[in-house]
């Protein structure tokens, strides 16, 4: 018995020597790493650690750290210091980030450290100074959902950069100084949907260089340095849905740039200098809705299957370039799409001139049902030539005046709804179009267009015997014609052998010289001025043509108020029959006296 005694406190014994010496290894090993501080020094509070690294860290009911903010004070600590073990304190964190709060940044990725956070969903680096992404530098986070790496100074990223990544979503990349993005860079990356490159200083994209993103759906690279793109650029992104190169440096839009991005929805192309676009610029985008083209250096789009084949565009921006014409055969093919409630087209800030090229857009107007579109609409502006501008100037004056002078007695009259009075220096020289398109002749130009004749003019079938409306030649319809503003009887003209008239010169000098009177004796009516084109009576009779003179004059619109001149003559009228008819009177009651008086002398 004693014997066994013995035996049992020597096993006792051994086994507390040997834990004894483990504690002692393991105590050892831990004064290597920070003499005299654990593991969990890196989230001791700051003003009791002398630690190289400090951690901001937030625990969880159970004291298990699941975020943590981590920042240096050395700036001289390198990639493979023993300190960078002390993160397996941090082995259950799933939210870990890397900041300068001490002003000392962060000039590599500290692969040392992230291998003992394999649980990590969000890895993030503030302010920091890392010129250069190394191949495999996030290897091991296996459960990596988020890489942050924005504002970091970033010039280069080595093939690999960002490899083998299963639950990977999104990479952002914004305000770096990357110049380029090679091939290889975004490898076995299956579950990214989110890549955003922003405000960098990329130039080039090596062909395929997205080839392994597959599943990508939004790929921003806007202000970058960006002045070309080819047909190999975005190979592979089959499902992207959002692309945005705004703020680049593009001039042209190549054939099949955008060929396979076949379930593209959204395109911003804003803020380059594209001055052209290729007639197959746009092949292939079958499910794009939004296309935005605004502030560019388009001037003229006149290719007709530049917009053919985005049969689901409803929204299109091209605010803000130099475009002088926009036809509407261009827009032939998407242009039904803008009569849903739900489209979006915006033509503002260009240099469309003033005449009846723009007239598809009142057509446009009447057609669609989406309110915003309709008020850009009625709101589109453009740039008069210095005639029109004359003539609509003169407008705006004589409503001014007219509605300035009330006659004595009367409620001043109610301002003209036609015509809203605005300060012209706000609008740079340019007109509502809805406002002066009465001063074109565009029914002439829309029939010269539709139906052209063999010397390019317009011409009426029956020789009119007065008329209004010059001929159009095809070269000027549609632009400000002085000729509809001619409501007098038409003087009287030689027929040529063909049958035409040919008015005699002079007597259009003294029609022109008729013109400028009758404008100045009109100067104060509110009617519209309108382009009449009547029909010839069968017997023509002087009566019958000062009645038709007269009824060619006749607006469009009801006028709710007379002119004071109007009211003046109306009253002269009513006086001068009154003093006519007491005259009249007067003379009669004089007779019959004169009559009286001699019958009773006799």
């Amino acid at each position: 018995m004693k014997d066994y005694t013995m035996a049992l406190w020597k096993i006792i014994a051994f086994t507390c020597i040997i834990f004894q010496s483990a504690e002692s290894k393991v105590h050892h090993s831990n004064e290597k790493i920070s003499p005299g501080f654990d593991d969990s020094s890196i989230c001791a509070p700051a003003f009791n650690s002398t630690s190289e690294i400090q951690c901001f860290c937030s625990k969880d009911s159970r004291d298990v750290v699941r975020s943590a903010e981590c920042y240096i004070v050395n700036e001289n600590i390198s990639q493979d210091d023993p300190n960078w073990a002390k993160f397996s304190y941090l082995k259950k964190a799933t939210k870990l980030s890397f900041t300068n709060t001490r002003n000392i940044s962060f000039k590599y990725i500290p692969k040392h450290a992230l291998q003992y956070t394999k649980n990590l969903v969000k890895v993030e680096f503030k302010y920091g100074n890392i010129k250069t992404i190394d191949s495999y530098a996030f290897a091991n986070l296996s459960l990596l959902e988020e890489i942050e790496l924005s504002g970091n100074q970033i010039e280069k990223m080595k093939a690999f950069a960002f490899a083998h990544h299963d639950t990977l979503d999104k990479i952002s990349l914004d305000s770096n100084n990357i110049v380029e993005i090679n091939r290889d860079v975004f490898i076995d990356l299956p579950g990214l949907e989110k890549l955003f490159i922003t405000n960098n200083k990329v130039a080039i994209i090596h062909d395929k260089a997205f080839i392994h993103l597959s599943n990508l759906k939004e790929l921003e690279i806007d202000r970058n340095k960006l002045f070309s793109l080819n047909s190999e650029t975005f190979s592979g992104l089959t499902k992207l849905m959002k692309l945005d190169l705004s703020g680049n440096s593009l001039e042209v839009i190549g054939d099949n740039t955008f060929k396979p991005l076949t379930n593209l929805i959204s395109l911003n192309l804003d803020d380059n200098k594209i001055q052209m676009l290729d007639s197959n610029a746009f092949h292939g985008l079958v499910k794009l809705q939004l296309l935005s083209l605004a502030h560019n250096e388009l001037r003229d789009i006149d290719n007709e299957n530049v917009f053919k084949g985005l049969v689901s565009v409803t929204s299109l921006s091209l605010k803000g370039n130099r475009i002088r014409e926009l036809q509407q055969e261009v827009m032939a093919p998407i242009l039904s799409n803008f009569y849903l409630n739900s489209a979006a087209l915006d033509v503002e800030d260009n240099d469309f001139p003033c005449d009846c090229r723009l007239e598809w857009f009142m057509e446009l107007m009447n057609k669609t049902e989406s309110a915003p579109l309709k008020l850009m609409l009625e709101n589109f502006k453009c740039l008069p030539d210095a005639l029109l501008r004359d003539r609509w100037m003169k407008k705006i004056e004589a409503e001014k005046i007219n509605n300035l002078k009330v006659f004595e007695g009367d409620e001043p009259p109610a301002q003209n709804q036609d015509y809203d009075y605005y300060d012209e220096t706000e609008l740079n020289g340019k007109l509502f179009y809805t406002d002066i398109r009465e001063y074109l002749n565009c029914t002439a130009y829309l029939k010269a267009n539709n139906k052209p004749s063999k010397q390019g003019i317009v011409k009426p079938t029956t020789p009119p015997t007065t008329t209004t409306t010059m001929e159009i030649d095809n070269r000027n319809a549609g632009y400000f014609d002085e000729s509809i503003f001619n409501t007098t009887k038409a003087p009287e003209a030689d027929k040529n052998s063909n049958g035409h008239e040919v008015a005699n010169q002079e007597e259009r000098k003294e029609e022109e010289g008729n013109i400028e009177k009758n404008d100045k004796d009109n100067i104060y009516t509110t009617t519209r001025l309108a382009t009449v084109s009547a029909k010839p009576l069968e017997e023509k009779t002087a009566d019958t043509q000062d009645a038709m003179a007269s009824d060619e004059a006749k607006s469009f619109t009801v006028v709710a108020h007379r002119s004071v001149q109007e009211k003046d003559e109306d009253y002269n009228d009513l006086f001068g029959s009154a003093d006519s008819y007491f005259q009249g009177s007067f003379k009669t009651v004089v007779f019959v006296t004169v009559l009286n008086v001699r019958f009773l002398f006799y």
